[in-house]
């Protein structure tokens, strides 16, 4: 017996719509979620290696493991803020352009380190040399 006479079975078919709508929703999905990043960030130009130059004076600015800041020893309290850090950055600032070397210890929480880079920034400093130095006991 051949109860299947005269029944044709249909070719499949592939039905693309389905599939373009999906891609299209991911694509304006990832189109609208890179709108939400922002970056904030500070401008730094990166040395391009060697030792620095021997004729330029530079000051050092020193932030010690207990957050006090000194220029070249001279003692500015913990605040970068302060007056007396904004006056001794005038009068360093008024005596030519000289390079700052800001020595962090490496146990100086990251936020301390840009309030005082941010601090040199508004005082007029452009050419700023970071340094680390080693926690001691």
């Amino acid at each position: 017996m051949n109860f299947r006479r005269g029944w044709r079975e249909d070719e499949p078919e592939v039905n693309l719509i389905p599939m373009i709508d999906v891609l299209l929703v991911v694509l304006i999905f990832l189109m609208i979620s890179t709108q939400f990043r922002q970056e904030h960030g500070m401008e730094l130009q990166l040395p391009l290696g060697g030792g620095g130059s021997t004729s330029e004076r530079a000051h050092e600015i020193t932030l010690a493991a207990n957050g006090r800041l000194q220029l070249d020893g001279k003692d500015l309290g913990s605040d970068p803020g302060a007056t007396v850090f904004a006056q001794s950055m005038r009068a360093l600032r008024s005596q030519g352009d000289a390079t700052l070397v800001l020595a962090a210890d490496a146990r100086i929480p990251h936020g301390q380190v840009m309030a005082v880079l941010e601090a040199l920034r508004s005082a007029g400093f452009h050419r700023l040399r970071v340094r680390t130095r080693p926690a001691g006991p």
